[in-house]
Order: structure tokens, then C-alpha cells, then sequence
């Protein structure tokens, strides 16, 4: 009996982890509730869905990267966009080894500021996030940015008048050729301040790391493994979406496992992280995930490389 009681202990410990907890764990708690509603999988056939499943409609960067994008805002930064191409790190992870020097962005005013990288650094991205991380009524830029000798790192970048900055980053990878995809940004925690989701090393480790930007720092305050948003040598870097999927009012974010062959949905829950659903594919995700709602039903758009598209939606009972 005591031997019975110590692993129930266990279980119910190994579950019931802490927002803060969570942070050292390299596995999602997941949801086992016999209950839970089931999702399905059905290929679309009727040609209503575009091949790119989620349209780009950003602008092209002039004078920018070849697939470089203009990201637009309405707050104290209006746009921003890499420039300066180089080839200068030869990593070449999103398809033709040419990446950004310096970073642009325009204020409301419509002046134009500019961040020069040293040549020891690249923007390896193809379009800046926009976002106000701290809530202080000012937008904060959100970057990929590279060492040669070092790997990728998160950087944010905010301007101050006349003064446009790097406020705060991540450390490097440690490692020349490791790279990050910035998943989604948005109130994964459920308090109104945006976190940024971004996967580590998206084609070996696939480690999901949430960061909360706090007292001028960018603070890790989860993190597990098993993911992924990119394949090498695409462009393509919107591999995951958001969504309210167990309707608590905070966004769940939904992005492919590591070997792209899942759809994996990621949320809070009486304020703890946990897989909240984990769908098998017959191909793996290769293109830009859509959601949508069809008739107050949530449903999620996968192009796959079998060539086909997908829905992801609930059984119906």
C-alpha cells in the first residue's frame, strides 16, 4: 500500500506542474481526460483552399531581401523590414543563404530609423514582429538575429525618439548554423502581456521556449520539447497558428511535432502549460497552418507534402 501511495504521489506530482515549473521540463503535461473531445482528419477536394492555405499579403521589402516582407502595425512603429542583404553567413537555412545587415523601421511621423548589424551578425528572418511586450504604449520589434560563430538569438529593438535601440535579447544557440523560428506572439499566459513562442533548433531539438519580456529582459518562463515550425530550406516560417481551442478565453498556439507528421495544440489550464490535443497526419505540414471557424466550429487548414490539403476538426458526437 505505501509503495501504491508514493506513485499516485508521483503521478499526481509529474502533472500538476506550475507555470514556473514548467519552465525546466522537457515534456508537456497532457491531457488525459477520457472526455476529451476527439479530432479528425479529412482531406479537401473541392479546390476552395489556395495551395498556400494562408495567403502572404505583406508587402515586398524594396531594396530589401529577395523574399524579404514588410511588417505593418498602429502603433508607435508603422512598419518595419529587413535591408542590406548579405551573404555573409553562409547557414542558408531559409533557402538561398542571403541575409539582412540592418534592420528599418518607419514611425508614425514617417520617419525612417535604421539598426546596422556588426559584420559579425545577420538577421536571419525574412519579416520583423511587431508588438508592445510590456505594455507601456510603445511597439517593440521582435527579431531572429544570427551570430556567425554563435547561432540565433531573439532580439527586440524599440524606439526612443530619435533613438532606435537593441532593449534586450536571448542568448546565442552557442553553435554557428543553429537556428530559431519565432512561432507566434500573444497572451499564451492568460495576464494580457504578450509572450513570445519560438522553437530552438526546429529540425534537431525542437525545443518550445515561451519568453515574457520583464524588467528590460527577456525572461524564459516555459519550455518543452518535441516541436517544430520550419523544414530546411523554405521560406516559409508561419508553420503555426492560434487559437482558443479549449475555450478558456486564452489563445492556445498549435504547431507541427518535430517530425512534422502531428499537429500538436499547446494552451494554459488553471494556469499550468499542457498538450491539449495531439492529431496524426497521413504527410507532414509543409505549408502555412490556417484556422477558421466554420459555423461557431473551430477548424484548422494543413497543406502537407503529399501535395493534398487538410482539415483538422472535432468529431461530431
Amino acid at each position: 500500500m505505501k509503495n501504491l501511495t508514493q506513485i499516485i504521489l508521483s503521478v499526481c506530482f509529474s502533472i500538476a506542474f506550475s507555470f514556473h515549473a514548467f519552465a525546466q521540463s522537457q515534456q508537456l503535461p497532457t491531457n488525459v481526460n477520457p472526455f476529451t473531445p476527439q479530432w479528425i482528419v479529412e482531406e479537401i477536394t473541392n479546390g476552395s483552399i489556395p495551395a498556400s492555405i494562408v495567403p502572404d499579403t505583406r508587402a515586398i521589402a524594396q531594396n530589401g531581401l529577395p523574399d524579404g516582407r514588410v511588417t505593418t502595425g498602429t502603433g508607435t512603429i508603422i512598419e518595419a523590414w529587413y535591408s542590406e542583404p548579405t551573404t555573409r553567413y553562409g547557414h542558408a537555412v531559409l533557402g538561398d543563404g542571403i541575409e539582412a545587415g540592418a534592420l528599418k523601421v518607419k514611425n508614425a511621423r514617417g520617419e525612417t530609423y535604421t539598426f546596422r548589424l556588426p559584420s559579425t551578425e545577420v538577421f536571419e528572418d525574412i519579416a520583423p514582429r511587431l508588438a508592445d511586450l510590456d505594455r507601456n504604449g510603445t511597439t517593440e520589434v521582435i527579431t531572429i538575429l544570427s551570430s556567425r560563430s554563435n547561432g540565433a538569438s531573439i532580439a527586440v529593438f524599440s524606439l526612443n525618439g530619435n533613438a532606435f535601440n537593441k532593449i534586450a535579447q536571448t542568448p546565442f544557440i552557442g553553435r554557428s548554423n543553429r537556428w530559431l523560428n519565432i512561432a507566434e506572439i500573444n497572451n499564451f499566459g492568460g495576464n494580457r502581456r504578450p509572450d513570445i513562442a519560438a522553437i530552438i533548433t526546429p529540425h534537431l531539438a525542437g525545443v518550445l521556449q515561451f519568453y515574457r519580456f520583464r524588467n528590460g529582459k527577456l525572461a524564459k518562463i516555459a519550455q518543452a520539447r518535441g516541436f517544430s515550425n520550419h523544414f530546411i530550406g523554405s521560406n516559409e516560417l508561419r508553420l503555426s497558428t492560434v487559437a482558443d481551442v479549449n475555450r478558456n478565453g486564452i489563445p492556445d498556439l498549435i504547431l507541427p511535432s518535430l517530425a512534422r507528421n502531428e499537429l500538436l495544440m499547446v494552451g494554459t489550464e488553471r494556469k499550468q502549460f499542457k498538450e491539449l490535443a495531439r492529431v496524426a497526419l497521413p504527410a507532414r505540414i509543409n505549408r502555412a497552418i490556417g484556422a477558421r471557424d466554420n459555423d461557431g466550429a473551430l477548424e484548422f487548414i494543413l497543406g502537407l507534402d503529399d501535395g493534398k490539403i487538410y482539415v483538422v476538426k472535432l468529431a461530431r458526437r
